[in-house]
């Protein structure tokens, strides 16, 4: 299938390395343009005021059969758009191994439709029939770790307020985390993050917050401001 990526950054090249081998792609920046139609458009810019109206610009000029957003979106962004939302998951810069390592998740009318295009390349995929499953879990992921990250420099806090090391804490989640393994309870395991004392770094954590609203989001932009 002849492929477009638009948006060669951290996502957009990594995605790029991964579908080469198969098939043939090209790869344009946000505002850019190329000439001829394609099979397939891939949407990896950031979210921004007048996303869907660029990406429908895309779609008409491109005259692609599926369109498949990788950004991170508000919930009803990509039904908006009549395309397919399928999140990337990984660590930045290095998003190929990402790619090829989880599950890509794929939401939408046409999931089954590409659910080879990915395949081939080595991916397993979970299907969703709605995009909004997809666009949800991605914002909720984020947010979860962003709160992580808050209580994990709040139990630093308390550590350096009664002298005690956070070393303490690291050994004791991961003690418990291997005792409820052990006893058949994998669910109750936690993350052990390591505390950075300074503002949410990246992004995409904070920018993420933006797109569902509740007491936790609120908090972490506060403890961030």
């Amino acid at each position: 299938m002849k492929t477009l990526i638009v948006g060669m950054g951290q996502v957009g090249s990594a995605l790029s390395r991964v579908l080469s081998p198969h098939y043939e792609v090209k790869g344009i920046d946000k505002g850019e343009e190329i000439e001829g139609t394609f099979d397939i458009l891939h949407i990896c810019f950031s979210y921004f005021e007048g996303f869907e109206k660029e990406v429908k610009r895309y779609q008409e000029k491109y005259k692609p059969d599926y369109t498949v957003i990788h950004s991170t979106v508000p919930v009803g962004t990509s039904r908006k758009c009549g395309a397919i939302h399928s999140p990337i998951r990984g660590i930045h810069p290095n998003l190929e191994s990402g790619i090829r390592t989880f599950v890509k998740f794929i939401g939408g009318e046409k999931a089954s439709e590409v659910a080879d295009y990915f395949r081939r390349v080595g991916m397993k995929v979970y299907l969703f029939d709605k995009p909004e499953t997809t666009e949800l879990m991605k914002i909720l992921s984020t947010d979860f770790y962003a709160v992580l990250i808050e209580y994990t420099k709040q139990v630093k806090r308390h550590c350096d307020e009664y002298k005690v090391p956070f070393s303490a804490w690291t050994l004791w989640t991961d003690t418990y985390n291997d005792g409820y393994k052990k006893l058949g309870y994998p669910e109750y395991t936690r993350p052990n993050l390591i505390p950075i004392m300074k503002k949410i770094g990246g992004h995409c954590i904070l920018e993420n917050l933006q797109f569902v609203k509740n007491e936790f989001t609120k908090l972490v932009n506060k403890l961030n401001r």
